[in-house]
């Protein structure tokens, strides 16, 4: 079992490793880079919640290191972190009206992504300081749970995808605001799904949809300063 776990996890982490090794390379190619962070939210929908609800935001921050290449094209390295909640005060059902679960964990979360900003807000001559974007990525999320329902790991995969708006305040300072789901593989990050819910009641209504994997949302408002390359010509022997 152990054996299977780790062979497991290998072959998970395989592909994110890729898909860093991906972004951090072709430095020929990049024409800046920058350093970034600033607030963030995380939401959820699953067993507890079946939509979104804008009011069951948790505050986070986040950090983050990107590479812009040509063409609207740049790649992204960021970690986030902040509590992520849910619970069954406006039950779906009579189900979950009986079940009255809920539950409030610290997430941290590491990602890769590729970024496209569909303007050229960054040179001199572009005609407008924003761009709207779309990204796309890979990454792993992890819940330190003390009590568990179910035998699952901590650490989890994730595919992070949605966009934003960037605004250039001057070419060194940029405001970056992006909205962006976070697609799980599992569905315990409520603690809730086919196995029973252990209380004090020990009801038999503390199940939850095993079919349907839950979800987790990001929204951050961020700054960030812009490192340019600057190729300096090579003097002349005398």
């Amino acid at each position: 079992m152990i054996r299977q776990t780790f062979t497991e996890g290998k072959l998970c982490c395989f592909p994110f490793l890729v898909f860093i090794l991906c972004i951090l390379s072709f430095n020929s190619f990049s024409q800046s880079k920058e350093i970034g962070g600033g607030i963030a939210s995380f939401n959820y929908t699953g067993d507890l919640i079946r939509q979104y609800d804008i009011t069951n935001q948790s505050l986070g921050a986040q950090i983050y290191y990107v590479k812009n290449y040509q063409r609207g094209w740049s790649g992204k390295l960021a970690l986030a972190a902040g509590n992520i909640k849910g619970s069954d005060k406006n039950p779906i059902d009579p189900l979950a009206e009986a079940r009255s679960a809920s539950f409030k964990e610290f997430l941290t979360e590491i990602s890769a992504q590729v970024n496209y900003d569909f303007l050229d807000f960054r040179s001199d001559k572009a005609l407008v300081k924003f761009s709207p974007y779309v990204s796309v990525g890979a990454g792993f999320m992890l819940i330190n749970r003390a009590d568990k329902n179910a035998e699952y790991s901590d650490i989890q995969l994730m595919i992070p995808f949605g966009g934003g708006v960037k605004y250039r305040i001057n070419p060194f300072w940029t405001i970056n605001f992006e909205f962006s789901a976070r697609k799980l593989f599992y569905d315990y990050i409520d603690n809730i799904s086919e196995e029973q819910v252990t209380d004090k009641r020990n009801s038999e209504f503390q199940f939850g949809n095993w079919e349907d994997n839950d979800w987790y949302y990001f929204t951050g408002l961020s700054i960030s300063y812009t490192f340019w390359n600057v190729h300096c010509p090579v003097p002349l022997a005398k």
